[in-house]
């Protein structure tokens, strides 16, 4: 039955129900006139709450079935998408951040046609165009995104000399080195491990900006499996690499994020989480690249032979 038929067959039962209550329960006449009223009104005030279509609500449906924007790593950057001004129903994908550091970041997307990625660096705020797609809820329950921060392309001054990230420096150790056996190979070939018991203050090698940090990780152990819970500190130098502090107990950070630090000033404590298989101090220097990936460089340390 068409819904106007519903509402019609509803009123005629109210105003039968309204004979029986006029000739049974005697009332003013002003009460009685409103009631009388308000039953007649019936059918208009259906149609207004319920089949109308009001323009707030249609609104509020189409936002709700085409997301627009996706965020990461706490607003650091966000993906963007606005439809084109043509009949082809296409949206194109843009990046932008919104944090003022630098960040190598690749998309994974099936929408990106054969390549299925594509790469930016973020190096400003402008917001720089990925490729289309055709379903917004597509891309966005599909998409996948690696980034890391620092500048992809950082000269490493060679020329500097680092200050030990622990003071005083002839009390801690170096116990692995460069192209340590347990863990220095690979992308963290030029790090440096400094024996520590935990809760040792750690000190900026360098002054920069504070790009990075985790301080939530409870967690570590002898296997790669455990890296994920390693707090830390990333530090972007003047030359564009970063110099990055690891295994920091929990709770252990002391600095935040876009924080301007100076070289000796306090930035955390020593730990033993994520890939870690005792207390200590990771501490090496670093190039972004993209796909998540980064780069240790070589750098020599305040007297030392290193």
């Amino acid at each position: 039955m068409p819904a106007t038929s519903s509402i019609i067959t509803l009123r005629r039962g109210l105003h039968k129900w309204q004979g029986k209550w006029l000739h049974k329960k005697p009332a003013n006449d002003r009460l009685r006139a409103f009631f009388v009223w308000a039953l007649d009104a019936w059918p208009l005030i259906a149609w207004a709450l319920f089949i109308w279509p009001w323009p707030l609500q249609a609104s509020a449906t189409h936002a709700l079935s085409t997301q627009r924007e996706g965020c990461f790593d706490e607003r650091r950057f966000c993906f963007l998408l606005s439809e084109k001004d043509d009949t082809s129903g296409s949206y194109v994908i843009r990046v932008q951040r919104y944090i003022d550091l630098p960040v190598a970041l690749t998309l994974y997307s099936t929408d990106l046609g054969y390549t299925a990625h594509a790469n930016a660096f973020l190096a400003n705020n402008d917001p720089i165009v990925l490729g289309e797609t055709q379903s917004p809820s597509r891309f966005f329950s599909t998409m996948r995104v690696k980034w890391t921060v620092g500048n992809i392309s950082a000269a490493h001054n060679s020329e500097y000399r680092y200050a030990s990230p622990l003071q005083p420096q002839q009390n801690y150790p170096i116990v692995q080195g460069v192209n340590g056996k347990f863990s220095h190979f690979g992308v963290s070939k030029y790090a440096l491990d400094f024996g520590a018991s935990e809760g040792t203050p750690v000190l900026a090698a360098r002054g920069g900006i504070v790009i990075d940090t985790k301080r939530n990780g409870k967690k570590g152990g002898p296997t790669p499996d455990f890296a994920k819970h390693a707090n830390y500190v990333a530090i972007l130098h003047d030359d564009g690499t970063t110099g990055e502090y690891y295994h920091l107990k929990y709770e252990g950070v002391v600095v935040k994020r876009e924080q301007r630090i100076t070289q000796g000033q306090l930035i955390g404590y020593t730990g033993n989480t994520g890939f870690s298989s005792l207390p200590h101090l990771h501490f090496g220097v670093y190039v972004a690249k993209f796909h998540g990936r980064y780069q240790s460089v070589p750098f020599s340390l305040q007297n030392s032979r290193l």
